[in-house]
């Protein structure tokens, strides 16, 4: 399975903090889930592909553009696996793997 696992959901976890633990990001786990939403249950088997990079908090005057040309990445590489907009404060994920 090329190094996805599968994660069984504990009680109080949010899938935030499942994208945390695993290098991952929300949207990436409810997309190859086939989620309709970030709402996740007890006992909900989720499938995780771990991916290596790291997190970046958007910064007045960032961009898209600016943030990939800082990290290095393509634009497609941040909206993959993030928002294809962006604000002040927001979270993103940076990957650095290029499976």
């Amino acid at each position: 399975m090329d190094g996805r696992i599968i994660y069984r959901v504990s009680e109080q976890t949010t899938l935030e903090e499942i994208a945390d633990n695993f290098h991952t990001t929300p949207a990436a786990i409810a997309k190859l889930n086939k989620l309709e939403s970030q709402e996740v249950f007890v006992g909900m088997r989720l499938l995780i592909e771990p991916r290596e990079g790291e997190y970046y908090i958007v910064q007045p005057f960032d961009t898209i553009s600016s943030i990939a040309k800082k990290f290095g990445v393509s634009e497609e590489v941040i909206t993959e696996f993030n928002s294809d907009r962006v604000f002040i404060g927001q979270k993103l994920f940076i990957c650095c793997d290029r499976r």
